[in-house]
Parts: structure tokens; C-alpha cells; sequence
């Protein structure tokens, strides 16, 4: 039952993520029943066989499974196979065959309207952009954190737990800074939200643990003090949003400093 429910919520995450607003994939659902009613050999050619192919292998959870469940940098790039879908093409061609059978002028005005309407519903807000808050288009509180590190590190090229927000963007401003964690472990649960994730999975394996801890779980304390002593880790970049106070006394780490919504912490050895 686990992994249904797991399976559920990684495509779930991914239809989402990728589609954002269900409406344009439904007209483009639209445009595949409309080329199936229309009968036109060469245009179910184009359209529809590819998508039943495609929704058999793989859009078919049976069938990558086993390679996203054990693969994590493909599951990252999982939702560029909905590239390969000619969505924006059918739809295009669906709305246009809707203007063209209207017949006077006021039917034409009301399908132009409808498919603006239509448009505009299926595509994003443009309210939540905003201009960036420096020349490196990165949030302050990612620059604000490496330059905290660069001000405590004994060595040039510092090695650092932090979570999955710092972890895409703090390298393209420092680049000297190590992530503790690497990029498989990374992208474990990167499309679970933090709630969903079984904490039990944590004893399958290191990578697992050490994915769950960066996104918030507070796993077994022995295995992150022995990844501290083993990969040699200088810093723990502490998200306050993640963590109780008892669970970080656990952990062999001194307070260091803060920055707006993150702490550092020094990692001790021996």
C-alpha cells in the first residue's frame, strides 16, 4: 500500500509541477477526442498514436517505476518527456478549427472571446514576478548565508549540509562552497512534500537518510553526526523552519551566527 501511495504522490507532484493549471492539458485532451471524431487518418497519425504510445511506456507508472524509484536524476528530469507531447500545436489547431466554424459575425466575436478566456485561465500568473534583488538573480538570503560561511570557514573550499532552496542556487554565487549531501541523494524526495515522506525509509540506506534530513526530517541523530565525521562536513546550514531545539542538541554542532530564516552552525569532530 506504501508504494501505490508513493507512486501516487510522485506523479501527481510531477503532472502538477509540469501542467500547473489542468485547464491547458484538458483543451489539449480536448483537441485528441476532437482529431478521433474527425476520422482523419493522417491527422490521428500525428496526434493520436503517439500520445497512446506514449501513455503505455512511459506515462505508464508500471513501466518507470523501477527507474524512477531507483534513479533519482532521471526522476528530476522525468517531465521533459511531456515535452514530447505536441500539446501547444493541438490546441492551437483545435481552437482554430472552433473559429472557423462559426458562421456570422457575432458567433466569430463570442469564440474569439471564449478562446481568450481560454488562454488566459490556462496560463500563469504574471503577478507573482517580481525584479530581482541583484545583479546575480539569486535571493539575498543565499547570498547572505555564503558570505556567512566565507567569514567562518578554515579552509577554501568549506563542506556544507544545507536544504534543497540553497542547494540550486548558493553555487552559482560561491562556488567554492561543497554540499554535503550530493545530487542523487538530493533529488530522493525532491518531488515528495515533507509530510508524505515514510521516516522509516531512512534505514535503507545513507542516501536516503541524508535526503530526508536536508528537506526537514529529523532522522536518526547517529547518522548524521556520522556523516559530520565521515565526509569531513565544516558547516551545517540549519533552515528555522526545520528542526526543534532537542533534536539539534543531539547533533555534534556549535551555533555559529544567523541570517534572515537560516543559522550556521560549526560541525565538531572527534
Amino acid at each position: 500500500m506504501q508504494e501505490m501511495d508513493w507512486n501516487f504522490e510522485l506523479y501527481r507532484s510531477i503532472f502538477t509541477n509540469y501542467w500547473e493549471y489542468g485547464l491547458f492539458f484538458v483543451i489539449y485532451l480536448g483537441g485528441l477526442l476532437y482529431v478521433v471524431y474527425q476520422r482523419d487518418t493522417l491527422m490521428k497519425r500525428v496526434f493520436v498514436t503517439p500520445f497512446v504510445i506514449f501513455l503505455f511506456t512511459v506515462f505508464h507508472p508500471f513501466v518507470v517505476e523501477p527507474v524512477l524509484r531507483n534513479t533519482a536524476d532521471f526522476r528530476d528530469r522525468y517531465s521533459r518527456f511531456f515535452w514530447m507531447l505536441p500539446a501547444e500545436i493541438l490546441s492551437a489547431y483545435l481552437l482554430a478549427c472552433l473559429l472557423e466554424r462559426q458562421k456570422d459575425t457575432r458567433q466569430k466575436t463570442a469564440a474569439v472571446l471564449l478562446i481568450v478566456c481560454l488562454l488566459f485561465l490556462s496560463g500563469g500568473s504574471a503577478t507573482s514576478l517580481q525584479l530581482d534583488d541583484n545583479i546575480y538573480k539569486i535571493d539575498d538570503q543565499v547570498i547572505e548565508v555564503a558570505e556567512l560561511i566565507g567569514e567562518h570557514a578554515d579552509n577554501e573550499r568549506p563542506i556544507v549540509f544545507y536544504d534543497e532552496e540553497l542547494y540550486y542556487w548558493i553555487r552559482q554565487y560561491d562556488a567554492s562552497l561543497i554540499a554535503a549531501v550530493n545530487a542523487g541523494e538530493m533529488q530522493l524526495y525532491r518531488w515528495i512534500v515533507k509530510e508524505d515522506i515514510d521516516p522509516n525509509e531512512q534505514y535503507e540506506s545513507e542516501g536516503r537518510a541524508l535526503s530526508m534530513f536536508v528537506r526537514g526530517v529529523e532522522v536518526e541523530p547517529e547518522t548524521v553526526n556520522r556523516v559530520i565525521e565521515t565526509r569531513e562536513v565544516d558547516f551545517f546550514v540549519r533552515n528555522t523552519g526545520f528542526y526543534s531545539e532537542e533534536y539539534l542538541k543531539q547533533l555534534n554542532i556549535e551555533y555559529v551566527d544567523s541570517v534572515d530564516g537560516y543559522e550556521l552552525y560549526r560541525c565538531l569532530h572527534g
